[in-house]
This record gives structure tokens, C-alpha cells and sequence, in this order.
């Protein structure tokens, strides 16, 4: 995928969203549609979320760590080779997240998330 990403019509920039638990999947979309992005997903597996950075390249994403027994760490490979910045958002210890080089020096927003605080961390992608 070597398209430039693309900001929608509204000018709203794309961020894909990986969770797998619903409602926080529906907090975290409502939360960054009204901070005025644009939500790719949510993507509640690895294979979803890959799939869906195939057909679209998003601007920014928010990750949750642990997926129905897997691990997120394909789809953060994936987004930094792309240079595709992006946040966690996970209540996994910060010990086993130093574990995955990928994720090292990654900002992680936690669980419960604060919403602003994730809205606040994907605009400054922007800049």
C-alpha cells in the first residue's frame, strides 16, 4: 500500500480502532468521532485489523493489547512499517508491554481509558 492516506471529504483523518470488547470498542468510536476523526473498524482480532490496514491505510491507531487470546504485536509490526503512529490503550502491566520491542516508548492511555487524554494523544499526530 503505497497510497498516501487520504483525509475524508469532511477532512476528518482515519484512525483504526483494535479491541475486542464491544462496549469499550463503542466508547472508544464514539469518543474519536466527536474529536473529529474518522473510525476504521473497531477490528476485534489480529486478522481483522490486518485485514482492514490492507484496504485502508489509517492515519493514527489505538490498540488494546490482549485480543480474545492474541496478542496485537502483528498489527503494531504492521503499523510501524507503514509509519503508521499509534497509542495503546490497555490495562496490561508496562513490564510485559517492554517485552515487545514494537512497543517500546509507546504511549499507553490505559484501561479504563481516559477519552480526552486518547483524543488529545491522536491529534498531536496530526501536528
Amino acid at each position: 500500500m503505497d497510497d498516501p492516506v487520504e483525509v475524508d471529504v469532511e477532512g476528518r483523518r482515519c484512525v483504526l480502532v483494535v479491541e475486542d470488547e464491544l462496549l469499550i470498542a463503542m466508547e472508544l468510536t464514539a469518543a474519536l468521532t466527536a474529536g473529529g476523526f474518522r473510525v476504521l473498524g473497531p477490528a476485534a482480532s489480529v486478522d481483522h485489523a490486518l485485514d482492514l490496514i490492507r484496504e485502508e491505510r489509517p492515519h493514527a491507531a489505538v490498540l488494546d493489547f490482549n485480543l480474545i487470546g492474541e496478542k496485537v504485536t502483528p498489527v503494531a509490526l504492521q503499523l510501524k512499517a507503514l509509519g503508521v503512529p499509534f497509542v495503546l490503550a490497555s490495562a496490561v502491566h508496562p513490564t510485559e508491554l517492554a517485552v515487545h520491542s514494537v512497543l517500546a516508548g509507546v504511549a499507553n492511555i490505559g484501561k479504563p481509558t481516559d477519552l480526552k487524554r486518547l483524543v488529545d494523544a491522536l491529534k498531536a499526530f496530526q501536528t
